[in-house]
């Protein structure tokens, strides 16, 4: 096959996967977009090889693979762009377009098992009170961002949405009155995540002197605003995140880092598993169950204080 007919072709059905991905599989743009790169990285892979997607062996996907681990990349990228290509050719048999899947018997990589980083309650209270207290002593363009930034901070630590959640909320999702959020998450799956004071607050005070300046006129449907009235990136977000955990914590902070010091301090506090599952949004409680291994010095501590027989036998017994 010439070779401009072979780019048309792997075009064609990059582009029916993504609107797959949209429409039936109902992903976040992000992730679309996410997919996307990591797909594009396998076609040109066959480009190179002078192979049509339609017709990749198995022989050919462990070729890519390997050029991926000897590229020196994490085996969770490498476990990613095999978990893309699986769904691509799974896609292309459910299309007609080819015979057999070429990954399906193939393993994923194993990955070492990580446990989430998170911040302390009282890390997480002096980040927010700090950027509360820079806005109360603000004026003027600066003082329009912080309210924005702190009311996302207070937001994303209130419900433990993922970024891409995040920057796709529209302001309608947001009832102040009830107190809830109504989050759309993977799978196109809809969820309704509670509000707490503080974070009812921040919005309320974004809402009213903020966003109207921001927004500029322009009807923009998103929750949170760029400069520019339009919805913020995913960039953006990260990028703030970062930057005020460093100003006010002198310490590296992704946003999915305060998805997991939420869902933390929820155990910690005494909320079960199903429960901040559905929080979270994950299909599968196994998801949800590693946050059980972070707080086991917590459960020790609770457990040696309050149970009768976990007290040494210089204590003296109460009633």
């Amino acid at each position: 096959m010439p070779q401009r007919l072979r780019e048309r072709e792997q075009q064609k059905w990059l582009e029916a996967f993504l609107l797959y991905l949209r429409t039936e599989r109902g992903l976040l743009e992000t992730s679309v977009q996410a997919y996307a790169d990591d797909l594009r990285d396998y076609l040109t892979f066959l480009a190179r090889r002078g192979v049509a997607p339609t017709e990749a062996t198995t022989e050919i996907v462990v070729a890519y693979l390997a050029q991926l681990q000897r590229l020196a990349l994490s085996p969770a990228t490498v476990s990613r762009r095999l978990t893309v290509v699986r769904t691509f050719h799974r896609f292309l048999v459910r299309e007609g377009a080819s015979v057999h899947d070429p990954t399906l018997h193939l393993p994923s990589p194993k990955q070492p098992q990580t446990l989430p980083q998170f911040l302390t309650v009282a890390e997480a209270f002096s980040l927010l009170e700090h950027l509360k207290a820079l806005t109360d002593k603000t004026v003027g363009k600066q003082r329009i961002l912080l309210l924005r930034d702190y009311a996302m901070l207070e937001l994303l630590y209130a419900t433990g949405v993922r970024v891409g959640e995040l920057v796709s909320l529209r302001w309608e999702s947001v009832n102040l009155e009830t107190g809830f959020v109504r989050v759309m998450g993977k799978g196109g799956k809809e969820r309704l995540v509670p509000l707490g004071r503080a974070a009812v607050e921040a919005l309320q005070r974004y809402l009213t002197e903020s966003r109207p300046v921001l927004e500029r006129g322009k009807g923009s449907p998103f929750l949170f605003l760029s400069n520019r009235g339009k919805g913020l990136r995913r960039e953006t977000v990260i990028r703030l995140v970062q930057r005020y955990a460093q100003s006010f914590l002198h310490r590296r902070l992704s946003p999915h880092k305060w998805r997991h010091s939420f869902a933390t301090h929820l155990l910690q506090g005494g909320a079960d598993l199903r429960s901040i599952q559905e929080l979270l949004g994950h299909a599968r409680i196994t998801t949800t169950q590693r946050y059980t291994h972070l707080v086991t010095p917590h459960l020790r501590q609770t457990y040696l204080a309050t149970h009768p027989r976990a007290k040494r036998e210089t204590e003296p017994l109460s009633d």
